[in-house]
């Protein structure tokens, strides 16, 4: 059997932090946890040395990132191949402790994002295949474009081939959701647009509103997706919900998980019904929204944060999770739930996001560096599958190490 042993670390429990811990995985799965002097590890094939210094997390679990699109599609009329761009991304993801993530595929035709309905398909189709080779767990979170009835085939057909079945949706309409300050909306517009002195920002927006005036639209989307969960269920979450309104109805479709509540209201609501409440990690690293929106550090200190995901930045979760822990806002075990054992939880991910014997051993070594978080090493069911070689390896020393 391979066996690996991380020792003299600060393991971060679920409640507690366990100093100069040991932890000692056999064929991908942990297998003991406890303090060094209980644990067998000198027997291991590999053991890596935390030196008392660094903290051992459980890889992190990122719920929504369009990294993955981002990586293809770096700019426009850019189309990187697949499996290049999904190795790219793998040690973005594994530098920053990620050890799985969902991609966040977007079933629509955005020519300015260089996505479309038919690659979305492609893309899913490649996170699947990739999956049985790569170093990180790959799934999909199936974005689903409540005003693009023609994706629902797609979607549901990709849904049902996925290991985990996930799908998040979304309304980008300005004037509700993300973008109900059009104000900010106008700014975002305006930068995205900022070497075309014919754009007409104002235009644009009233072009795609006036697009978007018979809901009816959305309603027969939503009533077909409410069918496919009450036929089969799958994970459901709402998106940029901004009203409690809103958060009821999505609620009543089957959702389970509020992504990116807009505004106190909707969070507090999504919180009375017992849904899980997720937030970007780049709102709380910038110290807000780019687009007004809610404080992801506010909803936290409220008690309003359950997941903290990449969002379009897979480094920043960590650096978030840390950032909550300096500002007293939780401790770190309590941040470090938000970017493991909770999102775990919300997506029926049973066997990984703790340091617990029978789960995977899919876990990070950390060390704060100028007062951020610094990834060591990355272990992806018991393997280690990212290391910066400061974190030493002990085969020829370990009666040495035995005797400390």
């Amino acid at each position: 059997m391979s066996s690996v042993s991380i020792v003299h670390a600060n393991i971060v429990l679920p409640d507690a932090i366990l100093q100069d811990g040991a932890v000692l995985i056999r064929d991908g799965t942990i297998v003991e946890v406890g303090p060094c002097r209980e644990v067998a590890w000198s027997d291991a094939e590999e053991v890596i040395d935390a030196d008392h210094r660094l903290h051992l997390l459980p890889g992190l679990i990122d719920t929504h990132c369009d990294g993955l699109e981002v990586e293809i599609n770096p700019r426009p009329r850019v189309n990187f191949d697949g499996l290049f761009a999904m190795r790219n991304y793998e040690r973005r993801c594994l530098m920053g402790g990620v050890t799985t993530s969902f991609h966040a595929l977007t079933f629509a035709d955005m020519p300015r994002a260089g996505r479309t309905l038919d690659e979305a398909g492609l893309r899913s189709a490649l996170v699947r295949e990739a999956s049985s080779v790569a170093s990180m767990a790959h799934e999909v979170l199936h974005r689903c474009d409540v005003w693009t009835p023609a994706a629902l085939d797609a979607i549901f057909e990709s849904l049902r081939l996925s290991p985990v079945q996930a799908m998040s949706l979304n309304d980008h309409t300005p004037g509700q959701g993300q973008y109900r300050n059009l104000d900010e909306f106008k700014k975002t517009m305006v930068a995205y647009h900022g070497a075309d002195p014919t754009y007409d920002a104002d235009a644009d927006i009233q072009k795609r509103m006036e697009a978007r005036q018979d809901r009816s639209v959305v309603m027969d989307v939503l009533g077909r997706v409410g069918a496919e969960y009450r036929a089969q269920p799958f994970i459901l979450a709402s998106h940029d919900d901004d009203s409690a309104e809103k958060v009821d109805a999505m609620h009543e479709l089957g959702c389970t998980i509020a992504e990116f509540p807009v505004v106190m209201e909707a969070a507090r609501r999504a919180r009375e019904i017992g849904e899980w409440i997720t937030v970007g990690a780049p709102n709380i690293v910038r110290g807000g929204s780019t687009s007004g929106n809610s404080d992801a550090t506010e909803l936290a200190r409220e008690g309003l944060a359950d997941i903290i995901c990449a969002d379009y930045h897979t480094p920043s979760m960590l650096v978030a999770a840390t950032k909550l822990v300096e500002l007293g806002i939780c401790t770190l075990p309590e941040a470090v739930a938000k970017v493991t054992a909770n999102p775990a939880a919300a997506f029926g991910l049973a066997d990984r996001g703790r340091v617990e014997v029978g789960l995977s051993g899919d876990l990070v070594l950390v060390d704060l560096v100028q007062g951020r978080p610094v990834v060591h090493d990355a272990l992806y069911r018991g393997t280690v599958v990212y290391s910066d070689g400061r974190a030493q390896r002990m085969q020829e020393r370990t009666m040495a190490l035995s005797a400390r």
